[in-house]
């Protein structure tokens, strides 16, 4: 799944596609609305989607883990144990975060984190996100030049030795 260009911006609810990118701002197609429009860089705050990460703590010590694979994580689970309420009590919100992501950062991973979390991915099922998303990752893998094969080294003769140029010099009158 890809969600480069997948954007949230404060004010605006939900998650929005990136249509275009100008010096003052960005051209965003709303899914709600059903419509593009123009938001400028200067009033608004924009957040990428593949840059926002949940802390975790696992073996190796403290880490993230890319709301991607959490997103993945939840879609995997959708069927066997759905999103909770984002307006659910904290526990509840806790607990299913819990079975999603386990090894998530209970200290710096807040209830308004999972909520956003759980709001972005309830936004992003309905309307079809993450199946745009696999189809853009799958579209780029297609259009991505196959691997060439190697060259071996005695298919080539050796090269000749180039001697360099004679250099000349004109005085200065």
């Amino acid at each position: 799944m890809n969600l480069d260009k997948y954007l949230v911006i404060p004010g605006a609810p939900g998650v929005h596609k990136l249509i275009n990118s100008r010096p003052n701002g960005v051209i965003i197609e709303d899914k709600k609305e059903g419509r593009t429009r123009f938001v400028p860089v200067r009033q608004q705050q924009i957040t990428p989607l593949a840059t926002v990460a949940v802390y975790t703590f696992n073996e190796e010590g403290e880490g993230t883990v890319p709301l991607v694979e959490v997103f993945q994580k939840m879609l995997d689970l959708h069927e066997t144990t759905p999103p909770v309420d984002p307006k659910a009590a904290s526990a509840d919100l806790r607990a299913y975060f819990t079975t999603v992501l386990p090894e998530h950062d209970r200290d710096r991973v807040h209830i308004g984190d999972i909520q956003k979390c759980i709001k972005w991915y309830n936004y992003m099922r309905e309307f079809g996100v993450f199946e745009d998303a696999q189809r853009e990752a799958e579209k780029l893998a297609a259009e991505a030049p196959a691997e060439e094969t190697p060259v071996v080294a005695e298919e080539f003769a050796p090269a000749e030795e180039v001697k360099p140029a004679k250099k000349t010099v004109k005085a200065k009158k």
